[in-house]
């Protein structure tokens, strides 16, 4: 329910697929999933009922699941009921490990809420401390640490009049069953609408189709869930149309990226990681560039908006859209490649869709930083699955002061890529390996997501950010969005006070 508030040799592997088609991804597992939905629809369960269909996960007996759609502002009630059978797998004496694996939770991925309750203290919110047992199940080991509910529990996710719009997304949290629940298909779309008048009209006019790349095959979705695979995007001559591409894959190590040797099909990134970009940039079908130097590469985690539009003169067709898979955890060199297509049909009659050469739009809605020297704190993700050369174990590993602006450094000191995702506050970044970027560059963005650079050469790849923690207290965790990594130990718990 809605209420309303008040290397050379790995950067070459990483241009596999190149000018095949329109979008292209690398990973080490099957092929992805795209969804296409629309938008507004008001569909929206009071109830997520986690249930086993065809030995698989999902939400209310379908997957992706239901679609969410918020104003700004809004309240959204959800109650969770596991429904899986009970595995009485919960208790090991390896908490990184995979276990609890159908013990499960909820987290809305890039919303601004709090990590603890709604502010009656009543319900949870984005709580991933939460595990949310099936029937029956024996865990008398969760407390403390984590806190059981047995069954079922009460989420309420306030938002704020003032946050940001944009593709957020829901999945399952729950520590040592996140990769095999995400993987298998529960997560579902999270839209936060614009407000009226906010958007240019060609972006505010424009259809929209929601594209989550996951874990199994193609398919079209149905604004309450599942639907239709081996999906075909239709377009006329002409039309404009926003999309809406949500990376859910969590079974390998995946970067989406486009490539394509189409030249007449106007394509604009608008926003990325939920919040509006202060221009559109053009999306460069033919940049193979690493993910992280890639404007409009996706790690597991990442979300981008793009307006796209057929072009006015274009006989009826069938366009098809390249699909490659092939990187591997450390880019192994003997990872395979598979190759699905997606079609983009044009037909029909020409419409004379709005359109404007405009670049500008609205920006992020959020507080710029200023040049004055921040706090720093440095956070490494190092090998066997740990950060600073721990793995999780439940403890504080850094606390941050409500209302205070940090500058952060997250390293990469392993051969292998890595995504570094935060809970609760997005990150605006300034710097990659160390080398500030330019004030004009499209990388220097707000994300909450974003792929590590590799160590190569005996340097340690890195990524710089600013950030701000307001609003909320709390613990909450970072992690690698890789999401088997997480699952295996690469998690920290912090805490803003």
């Amino acid at each position: 329910m809605i209420k309303k508030n008040n290397s050379i040799s790995r950067r070459n592997i990483l241009k596999l697929g190149a000018g095949t088609g329109l979008f292209s991804l690398l990973s080490t597992s099957v092929p992805a999933l795209l969804t296409s939905t629309i938008a507004r629809a008001q569909t929206n369960p009071t109830v997520l009922r986690v249930q086993e269909v065809n030995g698989r996960p999902t939400y209310n007996g379908v997957s992706p699941g239901p679609s969410f759609f918020l104003d700004p502002g809004d309240t959204l009630d959800v109650e969770l009921v596991n429904d899986l059978p009970a595995l009485n797998d919960d208790c090991t004496t390896n908490m990184n490990s995979f276990h609890g694996i159908n013990t499960t939770n909820l987290h809305t991925h890039g919303l601004h809420v709090s990590p603890t309750t709604d502010s009656s203290g009543q319900f949870d919110a984005d709580n991933v401390f939460v595990s949310v047992v099936p029937k029956e199940q024996v865990a008398p080991c969760l407390s403390g640490k984590e806190t059981l509910r047995r069954h079922r529990t009460n989420y309420r996710f306030e938002t704020a009049d003032d946050h940001p719009s944009g593709t957020f997304w829901y999945h399952a949290h729950k520590h040592g069953a996140t990769s095999r629940q995400v993987g298998r298909g529960l997560a579902g779309p999270l839209i936060i609408r614009d407000k009226p008048g906010t958007m240019p009209d060609y972006i505010a006019q424009a259809p929209e189709k929601i594209l989550m790349i996951m874990n199994r095959g193609l398919v079209l979705a149905e604004p309450e869930g599942g639907g239709q695979s081996s999906p075909t995007i239709t377009m006329r001559p002409g039309e404009v149309q926003r999309w809406r591409i949500i990376n859910a894959q969590a079974a390998g190590e995946t970067f989406a990226y486009f490539s394509s040797n189409i030249t007449n099909l106007d394509a604009y990134q608008i926003a990325f990681d939920g919040i509006t970009l202060p221009k559109r940039i053009p999306v460069e079908f033919s940049d193979n560039r690493e993910p992280w130097f890639n404007p409009s590469a996706l790690a597991p985690g990442n979300r981008m908006d793009i307006i796209v539009r057929a072009p006015k003169d274009s006989k009826e067709r069938l366009i098809p859209v390249g699909i490659t898979t092939g990187i591997k955890d450390l880019l192994n060199f003997n990872s395979a490649t598979e190759n699905v297509t997606l079609t983009i049909k044009i037909a029909g009659d020409p419409i004379d869709a709005a359109w404007s050469d405009d670049d500008a739009l609205p920006g992020p809605a959020l507080p710029d930083f200023d040049d004055k020297a921040l706090p720093k704190r440095v956070i490494d993700f190092t090998p066997n699955f740990s950060i600073d050369g721990q793995k999780h174990n439940g403890t504080i590993a850094h606390q941050m002061k409500l209302g205070t602006e940090e500058e952060w450094t997250v390293t990469n000191s392993t051969p292998g890529v890595h995504a570094f995702h935060i809970h609760v506050n997005p990150f605006f970044i300034t710097h990659i390996n160390g080398v500030e970027l330019p004030k004009d560059s499209p990388l220097r963005r707000w994300q909450d997501t974003i792929g590590l650079p590799f160590r190569d050469g005996g340097r340690d790849g890195s990524v710089t950010y600013k950030t701000r923690f307001e609003t909320f207290k709390g613990k909450f965790v970072i992690h690698c969005h890789v999401l088997r990594h997480e699952d295996l130990g690469m998690m920290q718990t912090v805490e803003v006070i």
